[in-house]
């Protein structure tokens, strides 16, 4: 504490920090932002929940962030090649198991330690197992945020603040119009929980694999059911809150990640009741997946699986989306649309239930930098999946590495309007475009 207070409605809270640019969130986008604002020589703090940077990643141990990249895709370049090099320079990235995708699954335990280190090698301040609740607000702009941690409650004051929740939890409160889920009913994409097993005969499960072609997915080569199958075949159920699929990636010499074998498709990541149901339900899932491999997977090498651990939460597609003055929809990213207010490009890539789009080409769209910027609040960024977009465009705008690109620019954005002296969507969008381009992204 530095002895400050701020007044939030009756009470006194103390002032733990204050910075230039405040970053909530230490996901994917949130690691690009702190990254993006240190570089143009910010005095950046990165605010996350939990005890670790990298969100999905190591949260909920999605490991091949780039599992659709093919020989032609035309990647954005900036913090997710950075981290791509780290991971692979530590021996912690190894060639995804899809295919023909020339991407690569990350080691999720060590990318905690190579994330700790990138943001240590930028200067930038790490604030762990801290809650960014509320904005703190003069009048319409955000002045920082009110956090709740072992602490108390204090508050983070900052020049610039960047809601990279991925819920878009600051922005909501602020005041900034959003939506949420389906424009008709209010469905969000399911929820999944991901779980390590151990003790599987991979080569078994490997060749049960290359042997049948019903194994085969156009788009992502292996989509696993055989074992399911087998128990449906012999009079069970199919299994109430799981795809009775899985892929999962093999990690030598006898444990995989398995992903999609839990479903739940009543999950609200922004409902804490709805949380807490979901990790239950999906625990008591994987269990049941286990029972059925043990029962009737020996044939596949599961037999004799046993749980090693769940990810540390269920992994969340989609919650609130912000309504700014351009929402990007699924015909512009199809299209490949070209802005003139560009802050970085993505490959013509979709990954959603009802639709596969695989860049298997070097086509490409630009991002807008209007996306990240909310209405009616002044010095607030969104990056990440919170991003403004149709519901048709969230397959694109969800993931990871799209993720990044526009928390790299509203990193940027935010350290440079402060040099600028003017608001974060005043900034000057040519100087933007410049410096992203000197930090390595593919700006058009």
């Amino acid at each position: 504490m530095n002895g400050k207070t701020v007044r939030d409605c009756a009470h006194e809270i103390p002032v733990l920090m204050e910075c230039d640019v405040l970053v909530v969130g230490g996901g994917p986008a949130g690691m690009a932002a702190a990254v993006g604002a240190a570089q143009a020589g910010a005095n950046t703090v990165i605010m996350e929940q939990y005890g670790c940077l990298g969100g999905n990643i190591t949260l909920s141990a999605v490991e091949p962030p780039s599992w659709y990249r093919q020989e032609k895709t035309t990647m954005p370049g900036g913090v997710g090649t950075e981290i791509e090099k780290r991971m692979i320079a530590l021996d912690a990235a190894v060639r995804t198991s899809f295919r023909p995708s020339v991407g690569y699954s990350y080691d999720t335990e060590v990318f905690k330690y190579m994330a700790d280190q990138m943001i240590k090698d930028y200067r930038i301040t790490p604030l762990y197992h801290c809650l960014g609740t509320i904005p703190y607000m003069q009048g319409h702009t955000v002045c920082g945020v009110i956090t709740e941690s072992k602490s108390g409650r204090t508050a983070v004051l900052a020049k610039r603040v960047i809601d990279c929740t991925g819920d878009g939890d600051i922005m909501a409160r602020a005041g900034a119009p959003y939506e949420k889920g389906s424009p008709e009913n209010g469905q969000l994409s399911a929820g999944t929980l991901k779980f390590f097993l151990t003790n599987v005969d991979i080569p078994k499960l490997e060749a049960a694999m290359d042997e049948d072609p019903m194994s085969r997915d156009p788009y992502v080569h292996k989509l696993f059911y055989k074992t399911f199958q087998k128990a449906i075949n012999a009079g069970e159920k199919p299994l109430e809150n799981s795809l009775n699929t899985m892929y999962y990636t093999p990690m030598p010499p006898h444990d995989i990640n398995v992903n999609l074998s839990t479903y739940d498709r009543e999950l609200d990541g922004t409902d804490v009741l709805s949380l807490t149901r979901s990790e239950i339900k999906l625990r008591k899932e994987v269990m049941k997946v286990i029972k059925r491999f043990h029962q009737y997977g020996n044939e596949e090498g599961l037999g004799k699986a046993k749980l090693r651990n769940f990810a540390m939460t269920v992994g969340v597609r989609e919650t609130r989306r912000l309504v700014s003055e351009h929402r990007i929809t699924g015909r512009e990213i199809l299209e490949g649309e070209r802005f003139e207010d560009t802050v970085g490009i993505f490959p013509i890539y979709m990954d959603g239930e009802n639709i596969k789009k695989i860049p298997y080409t070097d086509e490409y769209f630009q991002i807008p930098f209007r996306i990240i910027v909310p209405q009616k609040v002044e010095n607030l960024l969104c990056a990440g999946r919170c991003v403004s977009c149709t519901r048709d465009a969230v397959p694109t705008t969800r993931q990871m590495d799209f993720c990044m690109v526009t928390g790299q620019a509203a990193g940027v954005a935010s350290a440079l309007s402060i040099q600028q002296e003017t608001s974060s969507r005043s900034v000057s969008i040519c100087s933007v475009q410049q410096e992203l381009e000197r930090q390595g992204v593919r700006v058009f």
